[in-house]
């Protein structure tokens, strides 16, 4: 396992078995200043899946062993997993298309030009960070009673605003509901500090974004939800 080190904690994954090619994948990565961890097998995957938090994911499915390489991120999905993941492939048939799409992959067939490996790399980056509105206070800075107060305005607003919209919208089927709804809840949260509840979020909205089927991005939305609620039943 090579581990290619900069001055950040943003972190990066590489899956490829080709060392020159995890070389210059790893180059392009460290333009983007982030931390690059790369491995060559679908055993290192998921072990690096399941116990590392990633800022983005980029996995080779030409290692032969596509369909465990697709299990392992579906593992890696349900048990918590939410990073970004670029699936890179000279050929996938189409229902694995679809099922690495129904985990939240975004797939980029080789060979590719590296502009646009860099372009899909900080489109993924600006989704999976939620984004700070400037007018908020920060909770960090603040004594306990306004922390408490803020925190306690937030979960009135994932009461009676966020969830209901979001499962309003989920029940009607409408992606571009559902979108904007995420859309607003990553910003609140990572304002507000739960940055784990933006995050999830803005996985979700950056799919939807993307143009993914609402089913499809159901596998993110969930996670966000059950966040919110686990929100919910904290004591302030």
């Amino acid at each position: 396992m090579n581990h290619l080190r900069q001055q950040t904690q943003r972190r990066a994954l590489i899956v490829d078995s080709d060392a020159e090619s995890r070389a210059g994948l790893g180059e392009q990565l460290l333009a983007l200043n982030l931390d690059l961890t790369a491995v060559s097998t679908t055993e290192s995957l998921i072990e690096q899946l399941l116990t590392a938090e990633f800022e983005i994911v980029l996995i080779d499915l030409n290692l032969g062993q596509s369909d465990q390489a697709m299990d392992s991120i579906e593992l890696a999905r349900g048990s918590g997993q939410i990073a970004p993941i670029v699936v890179m492939a000279t050929h996938l048939p189409e229902a694995k298309q679809t099922r690495l799409r129904s985990l939240g992959c975004d797939v980029l067939r080789k060979p590719f030009d590296p502009a646009t490996l860099t372009t899909l790399l900080e489109q993924c980056l600006q989704a999976s960070r939620p984004e700070r509105s400037p007018t908020t206070a920060n909770p960090a800075i603040l004594g306990d009673d306004e922390q408490r107060a803020l925190q306690r305005a937030f979960i009135e607003m994932l009461n009676s605003g966020y969830l209901v919209d979001l499962r309003s919208a989920l029940e009607q089927g409408s992606a571009s509901q559902a979108q904007a709804v995420l859309h607003k809840l990553k910003g609140s949260a990572g304002s507000f500090g739960y940055h784990r509840l933006g995050t999830l979020a803005a996985s979700a909205d950056g799919l939807l974004r993307q143009g993914y089927p609402l089913q499809a991005v159901m596998m993110q939305i969930d996670p966000v939800i059950a966040e919110a609620e686990r929100l919910q039943q904290l004591k302030y």
